[in-house]
């Protein structure tokens, strides 16, 4: 596991080229595809989720592939399409130009407001399409809080959503808000301010992170700990490494080994795994090396330290990565040889045993869809893909060169053809 994952994704593909089960299948060699006949699992969707829709969805194009050369939403139905002019300009899913000005580049909407971009300079616009300034500036930074972050004269400062220039351009970089706080650096070294760009912790550190749960990770002399939102220290700087806080524990390492402290700087759970990930619906996943002879070994620990998941040898085929995931809805995607899903108690929900493999850690409740390939050649090399549902149930025919994640209920697609990406987007419904 990775420090940091935020979020933040935006979606994993997934390459299987040595192919075993999550208990040791057997690659498969179906050169004729039945995709009425996916197998499914027979474990039972757990007891906290609504029942599950597991019919074939239907689908229709939103954005044909290919009419754009690039696209990407900027808000839950808007889209940000780029023409054979090389400017992008906003459509909704209706394919109705609404905001029909084109420009270099085009962010997405955050509290009501874009950043675009145009001959290199950036600005900021409505959902109306209308400039909040009519300053273009060196660069900017997507709103967050109701700020915007903006760089004149090679000095940072931050703009309201009416385009008044609230804090002035004097910091050398800056963050954005979280928290009513935001990181700046002065005279080389960082320090927080809160939104009226009064300085609460003054600039005297190397590093610093973003505020999680009222906490910010700040660095010095190579050593890292904590501050709170007055920029008092809750613990002294002696860490090598540190995470943000999560459901108000975060994890820390010394000489190569994690455990966590508490909001108060405590240590709760004591400095002796070699890797761990966050704490989500009160699990974190915890790491020993050598746990046998066969290698290492992954649990789920709770806040108190106690394991609730036990250890599992969790390994992933040639090409993929190792997987030990967060809890979303009582689910977790993790690697067993190849990717499946497990619940709270570590049961398997969805083993692999199916002619779909998971391509993005992703699961949509509402639809019960995970973005999912087959290979449809006896090689394994061709792969097609769809949507799946938990058990592995087909939800949408795998006939796309790539799909992603969900949208609502649009999803990119990619198709090639000879040898060239078209992007499009879909549709789907019941």
């Amino acid at each position: 596991m990775m420090k940091k994952k935020l979020i933040v994704i935006i979606f994993l593909v997934v390459f299987c080229l040595g192919l075993t089960s999550c208990s040791s299948k057997q690659a498969k060699s179906d050169a004729a595809i039945d995709f009425t006949s996916i197998s499914k699992n027979a474990a039972d969707v757990i007891t906290d989720q609504s029942p599950i829709n597991n019919e074939e969805l239907k689908w229709k194009w939103v954005v044909e592939a290919g009419k754009y050369d690039e696209l990407s939403f900027v808000d839950a139905n808007w889209i940000a399409v780029k023409g054979g002019n090389g400017k992008y300009k906003v459509i909704n899913t209706q394919g109705e130009s609404v905001l029909p000005n084109e420009y270099d580049q085009i962010d997405g909407f955050y509290d009501g407001v874009a950043m675009v971009g145009l001959d290199g300079k950036s600005s900021y616009i409505d959902k109306k399409g209308r400039s909040i300034t009519d300053k273009w500036y060196q660069s900017a930074d997507p709103f967050s809080e109701a700020r915007g972050a903006v760089q004149q004269n090679n000095k940072w400062g931050y703009i309201n959503q009416s385009g008044e220039l609230i804090i002035q351009p004097r910091f050398e970089e800056v963050k954005s808000f979280i928290g009513n706080r935001a990181a700046v650096k002065l005279a080389g070294s960082w320090g927080f301010i809160d939104n009226s760009g009064h300085m609460v912790v003054k600039p005297q550190y190397d590093q610093v992170e973003e505020y999680s749960e009222g906490m910010a990770a700040v660095q010095l002399d190579d050593k890292w700990g904590f501050v709170n939102s007055d920029g008092n220290l809750i613990t002294t700087l002696e860490y090598d490494q540190v995470k943000d806080f999560h459901e108000g524990y975060a994890a820390v390492m010394n000489n190569n080994k994690w455990g966590f402290i508490d909001t108060h700087g405590q240590v709760s759970v004591d400095l002796k795994y070699d890797d761990v990930g966050n704490f989500s619906e009160g699990k974190a996943a915890v790491k020993v090396a050598g746990y046998t002879e066969d290698g290492d070994a992954w649990a789920y620990i709770d806040y108190d330290g106690n394991i609730v998941i036990d250890f599992y040898p969790y390994n992933a085929s040639e090409g993929l990565m190792i997987e030990v995931g967060e809890f979303k809805n009582g689910l977790a995607f993790v690697s067993k040889d190849l990717y499946c899903i497990i619940d709270s108690k570590g049961s398997n929900i969805f083993s692999g045993d199916s002619k779909f493999y998971i391509s993005a850690f992703y699961y949509d409740n509402p639809f019960n869809v995970i973005p999912g390939y087959i290979f449809t050649d006896e090689n394994m090399t061709v792969r097609k893909y769809g949507l799946m549902g938990l058990h592995a149930e087909q939800r949408l025919a795998p006939i796309f060169d790539f799909i992603g994640e969900m949208n609502g209920p649009y999803a990119t697609v990619i198709n090639v053809e000879n040898g060239i990406e078209k992007k499009g987007i879909i549709e789907i419904y019941n």
